[in-house]
């Protein structure tokens, strides 16, 4: 595939390609990231969940901590949500509004995602947390119970936290694990997973009280089948 793009930055690689229909997705590290078709929308099932909850919930203030391509900060503002992003490394957010057609009113910010949790003043309806380190492994400052108290503040009443994690194969337990942390924070838990799949995402839904249908059915073709598998389960009470 033709490299569009290649930049290191102080937080590893980036490189961007771009396929024959016009594609283009984002590596960092040599680790996938994102990917979306040619009006920025993403190609990845898990984005599509994550939107469809947020959506569901009826959000309208989103803080989005990882931006990569920034494929659901553009999905959710055409969907006239106020998006904030907040992204460590600045390139991210040059590289998204460049190849990945994030919208130039979407609020991108430069700084440690744990830190900006600490300090919100203004509640958000939903938060997404989609951070990965170099090896492809959600950093450990997310995975805490403190983080999770500081979600928990920084969320509406009603608000929903959603956090992406990979989940090796079936005997991996990572996800598990993070969100026992999430229900430490007085936030009932829901996990939307495939199982039998190696090397997925695994959401973590928190808070929320809603039924969501997911798939929606108004997922683009190229995803619907990669929606086929999709699980949500209660998290089990810990023994």
């Amino acid at each position: 595939m033709p490299i569009l793009k290649k930049i290191k930055t102080p937080f590893g690689t980036i490189r961007i390609t771009k396929t024959a229909d016009g594609s283009v997705s984002y590596y960092q590290n040599g680790c996938f990231h994102s990917q979306a078709d040619k009006n920025g929308v993403s190609v990845c099932a898990y984005i599509h969940v994550i939107y469809e909850l947020v959506l569901q919930s009826h959000a309208q203030n989103v803080l989005i901590i990882g931006c990569a391509g920034g494929t659901l900060a553009t999905m959710l503002r055409r969907m006239k949500c106020k998006v904030t992003v907040v992204d460590i490394n600045e390139t991210a957010f040059t590289i998204a509004r460049d190849y990945f057609k994030l919208p130039k009113d979407v609020h991108c910010v430069t700084q440690d995602g744990v830190v900006y949790l600490r300090n919100v003043q203004t509640p958000y309806d939903a938060i997404v947390i989609d951070v990965f380190d170099s090896n492809n492994t959600v950093p450990t400052c997310f995975t805490t119970p403190a983080l999770f108290q500081s979600v928990r503040q920084a969320l509406s009443p009603t608000g929903v936290m959603v956090m992406n994690v990979i989940t090796k194969e079936d005997s991996d337990k990572r996800a598990e694990k993070i969100a026992r942390n999430a229900q430490k924070a007085d936030m009932p838990i829901r996990l939307y997973d495939w199982p039998g799949e190696t090397d997925r995402n695994t959401l973590i839904l928190g808070g929320g009280v809603a039924t969501y249908s997911i798939p929606s059915g108004r997922e683009p073709e190229d995803v619907e089948e990669d929606m086929e598998g999709l699980t949500c389960r209660a998290l089990k009470k810990a023994r």
